[in-house]
């Protein structure tokens, strides 16, 4: 990705996946000033809140995170079933592309730095289907009932 657009910065988050980590932190040698590698973070609110696009799997809080952000999603490794059904359902709320492979991945974002009028689209889309203030909707529910 970062050799093929190089108008991008990556911030790459393995969670607790030590080799992934690794692997990550070997790129950043080649990319310097363009990589970030970090294991498991706590501030992932402040690394969507600096990102353009998530390149994620669709799983649950992931996306929900993202929508609450405002933040265009990339899909990538779909889990069948649930994560299979969000992806689906972003897709067609205009919130979220696939990219099920490398090829594609790179051409995603290619037409997206490309097109940043599209990108903005994906935005107000994730934005409008966001919910930001879930917990405390659900919390004020259960204190009503």
């Amino acid at each position: 990705v970062l050799a093929a657009n190089r108008d991008c910065q990556l911030i790459a988050v393995a969670g607790g996946n030590v080799r992934a980590l690794a692997s990550l932190q070997a790129l950043v040698q080649r990319h310097p000033g363009r990589l970030l590698a970090q294991g498991y973070s706590a501030q992932v609110e402040r690394l969507m809140a600096c990102a353009d696009l998530a390149i994620t799997k669709p799983g649950g809080l992931t996306t929900a995170e993202c929508l609450a952000m405002g933040l265009p999603m990339l899909l990538s490794a779909v889990i069948p079933g649930q994560e299979e059904r969000n992806a689906d359902y972003l897709i067609e709320q205009g919130a979220a592309l696939k990219a099920f492979d490398q090829l594609t991945l790179r051409y995603r974002i290619g037409h997206l730095l490309a097109h940043p009028e599209k990108l903005a689209d994906m935005r107000e889309r994730a934005r409008a289907l966001g919910r930001p203030d879930a917990a405390r909707e659900v919390l004020a529910t259960v204190l009503d009932n």
